[in-house]
């Protein structure tokens, strides 16, 4: 199977996976099967439906990272998020039912323990309308991702509650759901302020954080209210809001000193901030987001890299592919492909199977040349969604962002973390 742009979408191409309603984003449009017919994808694309997923001979390999299941259960949750969202915007004394947040976290969780490889950002639920929607889905998503693969850096970071209680994440992808649910009690030129600026140092929108604990508090778990609280601390000490000591002074969080949910939730934003940031859609509700791997290379540069915490950062990228299975990507020597796996270790060098130039899914073509970038280095890809990405490549060489593995690995061994920035004074002392 391949991901295709809805713009890109031709009659005959069938699809290998289901279509869910971009407004009720647990109904479904179209079962896996069905041959796109010219007025169904004029339809989709009306509907603003942003890509889709076809079925093409020989790239049954890329099905091992894309469980529907896994579809299925983010468009509950993305409804719920819905439901809630619209429920607090026309009741000012709505209640929420957290149980089902958690119930429906549990689920989620459960399957991608169960299908590992199908543990993934490979691609987003669908536009709704409502950017906050959407948001609250990828944060919460990506926060339940890197929990699973934290799993050895939550327990150490809370190390004094135990290690079964430690590594659960349902309260963490919850945290996430609701993490600017303060935004919707903002007035309504505060909320534009920041859609246009993204300035952080607005005090009438930096309100949202408060408003939002003051919402979960004591119907969330104390650490996932918190990190509702906490979510915009940057690791080097520049976030907000401050801590009051008991001399009374305000001073900044910094490093450890972040509970570990606000630490992977503020990663998390800030991925999803970058990927849709401003003008990104000027020229057309067919423009994709920003290139995953752009994103992920601008995180790892100043000043966004001080920000997060870089064991995060890199646990981030283990499961946001630079390029993800099932992506058309063109390579620098002209041949199009399509991603077909990656390895973590050099996120932007996949292997990529060589396909049709017409994207004609209707008949057998035969499995396409492969080729491993990595076994290629004068090779790499150039365009992913007709954009220019030959400069956004990266390597954790040329970064200092080791795999997850050789971080866990580190830990293990007591070593110090290979390109890690240092850490602020106080958590030195602290480490020492």
């Amino acid at each position: 199977m391949l991901r295709v742009r809805t713009a890109h979408a031709k009659a005959g191409m069938e699809l290998a996976m289901p279509v869910f309603h971009p407004r009720r984003h647990d109904r479904l449009l179209l079962r896996t099967g069905v041959k796109l017919e010219k007025a169904t994808i004029r339809r989709l694309r009306e509907m603003n439906l942003p890509e889709l997923w076809i079925k093409y001979p020989s790239l049954e390999v890329v099905s091992d990272y894309v469980n529907p299941a896994v579809f299925a259960k983010r468009a509950t949750v993305t409804r719920q998020i819905a439901d809630s969202y619209d429920s607090l915007s026309t009741h000012v004394d709505a209640e929420l039912d957290f149980g089902d947040f958690r119930e429906a976290m549990n689920g989620m969780i459960t399957l991608l323990s169960e299908q590992p490889k199908s543990a993934l950002f490979l691609s987003e639920i669908v536009e709704s309308g409502q950017p906050g929607v959407r948001h609250a889905s990828n944060v919460a998503f990506l926060s339940v991702l890197m929990g699973l693969k934290l799993e050895f850096y939550l327990m150490r970071e809370r190390s004094r509650l135990g290690g079964a209680y430690a590594k659960k994440v349902a309260n963490l992808g919850v945290a996430g759901m609701m993490h600017d649910i303060g935004m919707l009690r903002l007035d309504e030129d505060t909320v534009k302020r920041w859609e246009q600026t993204g300035d952080e140092t607005d005090e009438a929108w930096r309100e949202h954080v408060k408003i939002g604990y003051n919402l979960v508090r004591g119907e969330l778990e104390p650490s996932a209210a918190a990190a509702v609280l906490h979510h915009h601390q940057k690791f080097d000490g520049t976030g907000f809001p401050f801590r009051t000591t008991f001399g009374g002074d305000q001073v900044p969080m910094q490093g450890s000193q972040i509970h570990i949910y606000a630490r992977v939730i503020a990663a998390a934003d800030l991925f999803d901030r970058l990927l849709h940031a401003p003008g990104r859609q000027e020229a057309g509700t067919d423009a994709p987001p920003t290139p995953v791997v752009r994103v992920l290379s601008r995180m790892q540069q100043k000043p966004y890299r001080d920000w997060v915490d870089p064991v995060v950062l890199s646990g981030l990228i283990s499961v946001a592919p630079p390029y993800p299975p099932g992506s058309v990507v063109r390579l620098s020597n002209g041949v199009k492909g399509v991603v077909v796996s990656w390895a973590a270790g050099d996120p932007c060098r996949p292997e990529v199977m060589e396909i049709s130039e017409s994207l004609d899914a209707s008949g057998d073509h035969g499995e396409g040349a492969r080729i491993d970038l990595r076994e290629y280095p004068r090779l790499c890809v150039a365009e992913i969604d007709g954009e220019d990405v030959v400069e956004d490549n990266f390597s954790p060489e040329d970064t200092g962002c080791p795999a997850l593995e050789s971080i866990a690995q580190a830990m293990v061994n007591g070593a110090a973390l290979p390109g890690a920035p240092a850490l602020p004074e106080s958590e030195q002392k602290k480490a020492g």
